[in-house]
């Protein structure tokens, strides 16, 4: 029997569909307002060239919204699980390394649309870090419940 099946099976599912929810709507949001997403990535002081965050302020959020479908239609699941840890990490190291150095920005998460209160680096940080905790839970209850490791395992 698979590990927790019946228990991780109605979480993964929420989880998943929640992860997925967020990502379509963050990119989509981005997609539709890559200007503003572009002067929210310049606040953040990265030290890259402009026209690599151009290029970020219109790929990101196209992958975003690829990468939502996918993990909504459970296409792929383990390159898209360990796209969406990867992604999540490296917001959570973007907005961490704005809040250390105590930026005065705008998150840009979720385009021009979003509060500011929900906005603000820290707020932002909370959200990241939850979001890649549930991307790194999806990721190993999927590793640990995969038909290939189980038949790894076995031999």
């Amino acid at each position: 029997m698979k590990f927790g099946a019946q228990f991780l099976g109605g979480w993964s599912g929420w989880g998943r569909g929640m992860l997925a929810t967020i990502f379509v709507v963050a990119g989509a949001l981005k997609v539709a307002n890559s200007a503003d997403f572009h002067s929210d990535l310049v606040a953040y002081q990265t030290g890259l060239p402009d026209s690599i965050l151009r290029l970020i302020a219109v790929v990101l959020p196209w992958i975003e919204v690829l990468v939502g479908l996918a993990l909504g239609a459970d296409f792929w699941p383990e390159t898209i699980r360990f796209l969406v840890v990867g992604l999540n990490f490296g917001f959570v190291l973007v907005l961490g390394q704005a809040l250390v150095r105590g930026l005065d920005l705008r998150c840009g998460c979720f385009g021009p649309l979003t509060p500011d209160w929900l906005d603000q680096p820290p707020v932002a940080l909370a959200r990241a870090l939850g979001l890649l905790f549930v991307s790194i839970w999806l990721w190993w209850v999927h590793q640990v419940n995969s038909p290939v490791r189980s038949s790894i395992v076995r031999r």
